[in-house]
């Protein structure tokens, strides 16, 4: 295993949490009763790519007009903290 990676996946993490919890999307955290709330891991290509390719990739792809590429995991990990911030996770506004 890549140590840098492990690292940058761990960063990530609370980004794509906050993420997905800024879409609304609440399925993995769901209770059943009598159980407490225990979310399923959450990856890049299961939680996070969808959103981005909904919300992003109209613009945000290689040859558009915004200025970044945001298609592939390696693209968007260099922008986690400014994605983060001018989507208003930053502020609380999940």
């Amino acid at each position: 295993m890549n140590p840098g990676r492990q690292v940058g996946w761990t960063l990530t993490a609370g980004l794509a949490l906050a993420i997905v919890a800024a879409a609304g999307v609440t399925a993995p955290f769901a209770r059943t009763a009598g159980q407490a709330a225990v979310p399923d891991a959450v990856t890049y290509t299961k939680d996070i790519a969808p959103i981005l390719q909904r919300s992003c990739e109209n613009c945000h792809r290689a040859e558009s007009v915004a200025p970044m590429s945001l298609q592939t995991y390696e693209q968007v990990r260099p922008w986690a903290r400014s994605i983060k911030q001018r989507t208003g996770i930053a502020r609380g506004r999940a």
